[in-house]
């Protein structure tokens, strides 16, 4: 028997529940609804998480669905799978937590003298995370980016993570994962297989919301087909991914307003000084800044796709091609 919490499962069955750790100080409880799936045969715990922001929705939407098509029957191991973490950003429209104004993924594997939302994680990374032998960790640009690519950390088991990341299927993998306060973070150092999945966000949501619920569906069985947890071949939405390094990241530095990406330039190869984006003046109408390449590179599946983005998010990412590597 699996048992998270209160939530447990027996080989070849399934469990839906809250994981519940203490209360706020008006007696409302903090939990993260969760899925268990525990296969008929043992093998490997992969854990895919999402919704750390409260506005991160996408994954909602299909991992719930992901989770009534898997037939424990024919799983090896255990699929733990946790749709939309913070409940309560959700139900506020937030990114942070409505009891403390945490960000979840921004407090490491949190702590148990901390915060409301710090304890929480705290007691989640010790149940979860820290019994996983991989982790998906999904995150979209909410509504200020759109994004499409597998991000890998360095660290001392940076190969099985890249071998995990390729394995999903995205057009890109992006080595170099800069080192964050996230629960994904801490967990490739504590050496697990780790992807940060970037999928979806901005207008995607709208104009590619079919594509990118495909796209986490297609990840999530393929990673376990990747880790023999179950049957079938891997599959890919193009003949090849690129591997891309030392990347640079392009964020807000200028003139604010409307501010708008050239999407067709994904996956290209740009010289400096090409021209990325720009912003347009919301009360003239004018050009009020060209977003250019501050040197050469490829353009990650990244970018602002939506006016107005915080200062600290991401307009394009610029990397070296390490390889284009053929998949089936």
């Amino acid at each position: 028997m699996m048992k998270i919490g209160t939530i447990e499962a027996q080989p070849g069955s399934k469990a839906y529940g809250a994981f519940k750790f203490g209360e706020t100080h008006g007696r409302f409880d903090v939990h993260i609804p969760l899925h268990l799936v525990v296969g008929a045969q043992p093998g490997p715990m992969l854990v895919v998480q999402a919704g750390a922001s409260g506005l991160e929705i996408e994954p909602s939407l299909i991992l719930p669905q992901i989770v009534k098509a898997i037939d424990p029957a024919q799983l090896a191991g255990t699929l733990v799978v946790v749709p939309l973490m913070n409940t309560s950003g959700f139900e506020f429209e937030q990114e942070t937590s409505v009891w403390d104004e945490k960000h979840l993924n921004r407090v490491g594997r949190g702590n148990p003298a901390g915060t409301v939302s710090e304890q929480l994680i705290d007691a989640y990374y010790r149940a979860v995370i820290a019994k996983a032998d991989a982790l998906i960790d999904i995150r979209t640009g909410s509504q200020w980016g759109y994004y499409r690519y597998a991000g890998v950390y360095t660290t001392s088991t940076s190969d099985t993570s890249k071998a995990l990341a390729l394995a999903l299927g995205l057009p890109q993998v992006v080595l170099g994962q800069p080192a964050d306060s996230s629960m994904a973070y801490e967990a490739a150092q504590d050496g697990k297989a780790v992807v940060a999945a970037y999928i979806g966000g901005g207008p995607g949501l709208r104009d590619y919301r079919e594509e990118d619920l495909g796209r986490i569906e297609n990840a999530v069985l393929n990673a376990l087909r990747h880790l023999k947890m179950l049957g079938g071949a891997l599959a890919y939405e193009s003949t090849s991914v690129q591997v891309i390094a030392a990347h640079t990241f392009i964020k807000p530095d200028g003139e604010r307003g409307f501010t708008f990406m050239h999407t067709a330039k994904r996956g290209t190869q740009v010289q400096a000084g090409e021209e990325l984006g720009y912003v347009r003046h919301p009360f003239t109408g004018t050009v009020a800044q060209r977003i250019t390449a501050p040197r050469a590179g490829v353009v990650v599946h990244a970018g602002a796709s939506w006016p107005l983005p915080l200062e600290d998010h991401i307009l394009a990412i610029l990397g070296d091609l390490q390889a284009e590597v053929a998949v089936p």
